[in-house]
């Protein structure tokens, strides 16, 4: 919160121009609100004369102009009709076609994993005509009076003493301002939501008890405007969302000039799978590494040895023993990455797909100790391979202080160690399991293809594609191949790997439709900013049902593929290029067989993974994505906002307005899933949707 004195400081500032500036920066929603307690009629000045545009108020503090303004009943009047237009939650974001709507409700349960507008101190937006953008911000600026975040809207519905004076100072009557709080009030119910569905505004079906639930996703005022002043303050990575009419949008839009923020976390994807085993062959022949030595050049590795090396002196001891545990993390991550090359080739040796004659031109080297030594003896290495780190790190600029460094040197060696341990464990060839279970499946489609996919997946967060169209894509599987089949199968949950991800720069030029006031104009809608990616990936999806059902889906392969939906999160979707892999759609009944194909996956993919991190705010959100390099923000569901209700134009007999979640995920290296093991990975890798009356989130199974 800005501090009590800063208000006065600004009013303080001689140059008008300068002053006039500084005080409608404090008095818009992409700032932290000015406490403005014991200056109520210089905040009321103020407000009053940003009713108007811009050129037409020479000096915000201009009291005969604000004296004017508040005698003026028409000005007046304008300025509280728009009051029925405050919202919680904006149905004109991002799509301004919506019209003669708004929506307050109260906010959602709050939930540890996810952040919402409950995480948010209350605030109230606006959103209508674009002409009277400036007439709301009178009851529409929100400020900090006697510590509690306010506007005037909500202060009139009980209007204080102070305030009271504030308005007989310029001018106005008891009776005409008690007049005034009685309309505002009448206009400010505590809940309202239309009672009807927009025909623009978005519809998604989710299960909900019998049948289905139409939700339309709403954004938040209030956690938008945290996401903007965290954006002003650079704290996190973002993106802009632009508008072309960013006052129809909303005052907050139009504020920022239609440059609206959102939080940007693409996945970090390698572009390939690291060089072939020969190539690899020759390089050591000519004295070069096959190791990944980029990775060890990365800012987030320098960060993390620099965390290992500070005492966290300005920390409390929970604070510091976090921060230690993340730096290891993210050292453990590193190290695997620099190593990744040699792990990937050892592999290719323990399955014999590399000839051990081919090796014997390097004998001799670290390269072939560690390809060929016995699991129980690769401990053997720990010293070498660490004389090897720190030589890497003593060679290069930037690292070069952290070589032998005598507090750094326990940490890096219980990092490799853990590493040869948790390969050491891993067994040579995963046995195909004979006590198989008859009531799951485990389908498995490898290098699916998608081209522009919906990156933005909430009005939050950009980056990977919302985790609630992975679940409707597997949904929509499941009904046409039960359509097909006949059967009652049950796709219940799914792991998700990401091979390759790229963004897709510049805007999607919007279909034909019919538009106008009586829909008869064949013509293109306006252009919505959006975001968009690429991406290639594979999917593990369970499949629980009756024994009859399975057998027959044993039996229906052709069917599995011609069932295989067109679409994901809003982009087309094709199996993978001919010739591109052996068999992209297989049928698993056993864990251990899957796994023995999923552990071979390239390491320059992620896999997708469920956390059990807690948030209680947007900055709860930020210092996680700074501690942990492999979190990424992601859409993660539905908070409901209100109960179910019957709604005309819905999609379905029950509709009810829902705010999207932010949730985190953890981008985790194929390596390092595989070093932790086949149980941990059919216990941790796969999401479920959690559906209660509240709520609808992905969750861990």
């Amino acid at each position: 919160m800005v501090d009590k004195l800063k208000f006065q400081e600004l009013l303080d500032i001689d140059d008008i121009a300068e002053r006039n500036i500084a005080l409608r920066r404090a008095f818009t929603a992409y700032t932290a609100p000015i406490d403005v307690t014991g200056s109520e009629a210089a905040a009321l000045t103020i407000l009053l004369n940003l009713t108007y545009p811009r050129k037409r108020v020479d000096d915000l503090l201009d009291k005969r102009l604000a004296k004017q303004t508040l005698n003026t009943d028409a000005h007046i009047d304008a300025c509280v009709e728009e009051v029925q237009w405050l919202h919680t939650h904006n149905l004109k974001y991002p799509d301004i076609r919506v019209s003669k709507q708004r929506l307050i409700a109260a906010s959602p349960f709050s939930h540890p994993h996810v952040l919402s507008s409950a995480n948010c101190i209350r605030a109230l937006g606006w959103s209508h005509d674009s002409a009277k953008v400036n007439l709301a911000k009178l009851f529409s600026c929100h400020f900090i009076w006697q510590e509690r975040v306010c506007c005037l809207a909500i202060l009139l519905v009980e209007p204080p003493k102070e305030w009271k004076t504030a308005f007989q100072q310029l001018g106005m009557s008891v009776k005409h301002f008690m007049n005034v709080c009685g309309r505002v009030k009448a206009s400010l119910p505590n809940d309202y939501s239309p009672n009807r569905v927009d025909k623009y505004s978005i519809q998604v079906r989710l299960p909900y008890r019998d049948g289905y639930l139409a939700i339309t996703p709403v954004a938040s005022h209030a956690l938008q405007a945290e996401i903007q002043q965290a954006a002003m303050a650079k704290q996190g990575r973002y993106t802009n969302i632009e508008f072309t009419r960013p006052a129809a949008v909303s005052e907050l839009s139009a504020s920022l000039g239609g440059n609206v923020n959102a939080l940007n976390y693409p996945p970090r994807i390698g572009s390939a799978a690291h060089g072939l085993s020969d190539s690899w062959v020759l390089k050591v022949q000519a004295c070069q590494t096959v190791l990944n030595q980029g990775a060890l050049s990365q800012l987030r590795f320098k960060k993390a040895l620099e965390g290992l090396l500070s005492n966290g002196s300005e920390l409390a001891l929970k604070q510091r023993r976090l921060q230690k545990v993340a730096c290891m993390r993210q050292v453990r991550s590193t190290l695997t990455e620099w190593l990744s090359p040699l792990l990937e080739w050892r592999l290719e040796v323990e399955d014999n797909k590399v000839n051990a004659s081919k090796l014997a031109c390097i004998h001799g080297s670290f390269e072939y100790q560690f390809l060929t030594a016995p699991k129980e003896n690769l401990i053997e290495l720990l010293s070498p391979m660490f004389s090897l780190l720190n030589t890497v790190l003593s060679n290069s600029n930037s690292l070069q202080k952290y070589a032998f460094h005598q507090r750094l040197m326990k940490p890096l060696k219980s990092s490799l160690k853990w590493l040869i341990d948790n390969l050491s464990k891993e067994p040579n060839a995963v046995a195909i399991d004979q006590d198989e279970d008859n009531l799951q499946r485990y389908l498995y489609l490898e290098g699916i293809r998608v081209f522009d996919a919906q990156a933005l997946s909430n009005p939050y967060c950009a980056g990977i594609p919302s985790l609630t169209a992975v679940w409707g894509m597997m949904h929509n599987y499941q009904r046409r191949l039960n359509e097909r089949l006949g059967t009652q199968l049950r796709m219940t949950s799914f792991s998700w790997f990401i091979r390759q991800y790229s963004s897709v720069a510049g805007k999607k030029l919007p279909e034909y439709g019919m538009q106008g006031p009586k829909e008869n104009q064949f013509r293109r809608a306006g252009i919505v900013d959006n975001r968009h990616c690429d991406l290639v990936f594979d999917l593990v999806v369970h499949i629980d049902g009756y024994k009859e059902d399975l057998d027959a889906l044993d039996n229906s392969v052709g069917a599995i593929k011609a069932s295989f939906p067109a679409n994901f999160a809003g982009g087309v979707m094709h199996p993978p290029e001919i010739g591109t892999v052996n068999e992209w759609c297989e049928l698993y009944r056993s864990e251990a067989s899957l796994y023995s194909k999923l552990r071979r996956l390239p390491a320059s993919g992620k896999w997708v993974m469920p956390t059990r991190y807690q948030m209680d705010s947007l900055d709860g959100l930020l210092r996680l994505l700074k501690q942990h390099a492999s979190l990424c923000p992601v859409m993660s569901g539905y908070l409901l906002l209100g109960a179910p209700e019957s709604r005309k134009y819905s999609f379905e007999p029950l509709h009810c307005y829902a705010e999207p979640a932010i949730g985190v995920v953890e981008c985790a290296t194929a390596i390092d899933i595989r070093l932790q093991g086949m149980s941990n990975f059919f216990r941790r890798a796969f999401w479920m949707l959690d559906i209660k009356e509240t709520l609808m989130l992905m969750k861990r199974i």
